[in-house]
């Protein structure tokens, strides 16, 4: 047999061991490329905040660097995973148009990231601990002793490593020594690829301004780094960010803070009312970097590849802490346990009525045996974000109870404790009315056993004009149209914005500690910043 030449070979090795190049998205393509990373957030036994965020630096540029990432446009990292209060850099205005790579005004996290992104040619967007001089502009508010704010800030660079916008998180939890800007930043930055992002930061989903500013700005992509604490029933991560990426149809890329320990977990892309792309809940904690093909929303029939990842069983995911919301004043009323059931029930809190209609089958023999019950639910009042804001809920929910115990209503069943799906529910509708105006945000909402989503191809979101109403108004219908017997909460769920102000400022800022965790899982937090 003749043997191949040798140029041939060496042309063959080359084409093996070299980095593929894809081409860069345009404005005619049809879909853009995204990575969004979940990074463990959790520090060594023993390791300092300036050696710390060395290795975290490294570990981003070797993400950057990496060869999954060669196809992307955009990276986003997440929130609070790269430096600290003892290493926040200064950022540069996007007006200024800098590219700070080898510009020694900067520190080395914002340097090294800018030359990552000009040597990469990728739009990146990174979250972390920013100072500036104080004060700036029309800020009257008081200055820390040493003349600085520090932000919770977004930085993003262009395929030339130039910032090309920046946002300061205006709605805190919690984050003592963190600053805020004096009003909410609403802040965007086109691309070459012919998409426009909005970005904002972790808690700021839950408000107004400046995340649901920028839709009504016609804004249609957003960046979300976080770091997420999960709630049950209707709060945990991938849950509520497929429930505000639907209910906007928008696209979200969402990176994620790895601690399942202390709750922290929850990186996905989603495409508006075609759901998750891709999503991932961990009960270990991971540094990952998850590459998807994005549809864009100006080309509607734009295919869509979405990529399931493995899911955690309910006993592994019991590892991952999860809050419980306040549920003890909402009216109830048990789903009965009664076999191939079909049951309509109407239940209200005050004015506020849901109505279900649910078909359902109950397992015999459950004597003596673990399962989850349920509670049809309605409330329309407000609550507390563990004191760090207050905010105004809205909710028609089915949600489940590990025992028959009010106080157990939201929880779950343990790593090591066995149970039964006892429950199936062959279809569910809600109907509720729900107020058509501006500081009222309504949402699909739903998660199950294994704290993910239901593909939006099993469920059918309705609204439609109330009519008679003296006020405008919208008659919402959520339907479950696939069997389920892994439920865990299946709602629609609303912010009421306009009897709450946002509690995120901190005007002074005296404290020179970043605390980046909510009271209520305080005791768990070990080792982060």
């Amino acid at each position: 047999m003749n043997k191949p030449p040798v140029l041939f070979c060496i042309l063959l090795l080359l084409l093996h061991v070299a980095p593929s190049k894809q081409q860069v998205s345009t404005p005619s393509d049809p879909h853009y490329w995204a990575g969004v990373v979940e990074f463990r957030s959790d520090r060594a036994s023993g390791e300092t905040v300036v050696i710390s965020t060395a290795n975290r630096l490294e570990q981003y540029i070797d993400i950057i660097n990496s060869g999954e990432a060669n196809v992307t446009d955009v990276l986003v990292f997440p929130e609070g995973t790269l430096n600290g209060y003892e290493t926040a850099s200064f950022v540069p205005h996007p007006q200024e148009q800098i590219v700070p790579c080898n510009n020694l005004q900067y520190e080395r996290v914002v340097r090294d990231i800018s030359c990552a992104a000009r040597n990469r040619k990728k739009y990146i967007v990174i979250n972390l601990t920013e100072k500036a001089k104080c004060p700036e502009q029309l800020d009257t508010r008081p200055c820390s002793p040493d003349g600085l704010y520090r932000f919770n800030t977004n930085v993003a660079f262009d395929r030339e490593g130039a910032v090309v916008s920046r946002y300061r998180k205006f709605n805190l939890f919690g984050e003592a020594g963190i600053n805020t800007t004096t009003y909410p930043e609403i802040v965007s930055f086109e691309t070459d690829f012919g998409v426009k992002f909005g970005h904002f930061i972790c808690f700021d989903l839950m408000f107004n301004e400046p995340a649901l500013e920028l839709v009504r700005l016609g804004v249609t992509d957003f960046i979300f780094p976080t770091m997420w604490f999960s709630e049950l029933p209707f709060l945990t991560a991938s849950q509520i960010q497929q429930g505000w990426a639907f209910s906007n149809n928008a696209n979200l890329l969402a990176a994620g803070a790895s601690f399942p320990g202390v709750g922290s977990t929850g990186t996905g892309v989603y495409s508006g009312r075609r759901g998750a792309i891709t999503t991932v809940m961990n009960h270990e904690p991971q540094t990952k970097l998850y590459v998807v093909q994005v549809p864009k929303m100006n080309f509607p029939n734009a295919a869509i590849s979405k990529i399931p990842q493995p899911k955690g069983t309910p006993a592994e995911m019991a590892k991952l802490f999860l809050k419980r919301d306040q549920i003890d004043k909402y009216t109830t009323k048990d789903l009965p346990m009664t076999s191939n059931a079909q049951l309509e029930e109407r239940v209200c809190y005050q004015s506020h009525c849901c109505n279900f209609t649910i078909n359902y089958s109950v397992k015999s023999n459950l004597q003596n045996t673990n399962y989850y019950r349920y509670k049809l639910a309605a409330y329309d009042a407000g609550r507390t974000f563990d004191g760090f804001a207050d905010g105004q809920i809205t909710t028609c929910a089915i949600f489940a109870c590990s025992s028959a115990n009010y106080s157990d209503c939201s929880g779950r069943f343990g790593a090591n404790e066995v149970y039964e799906e006892a429950v199936t529910f062959n279809a569910i509708t809600i109907v509720a009315k729900f107020a058509d105006n501006s500081e009222t945000f309504v949402l699909p909402n739903n998660v199950d056993t294994s704290i993910v989503p239901f593909d939006v191809s099993d469920t059918e979101y309705l609204v439609v004009p109330s009519v008679g109403d003296p006020t405008p108004h919208n008659i919402v219908t959520y339907k479950l149209n696939n069997a389920h017997s892994d439920l865990f909460t299946f709602a629609i769920w609303a912010r009421k914005f306009e009897r709450h102000a946002s509690a995120g400022a901190n005007p002074s800022s005296l404290v020179p500690t970043l605390v980046l965790i909510a009271v209520g899982v305080a005791g768990l937090v070990k080792n982060l910043w």
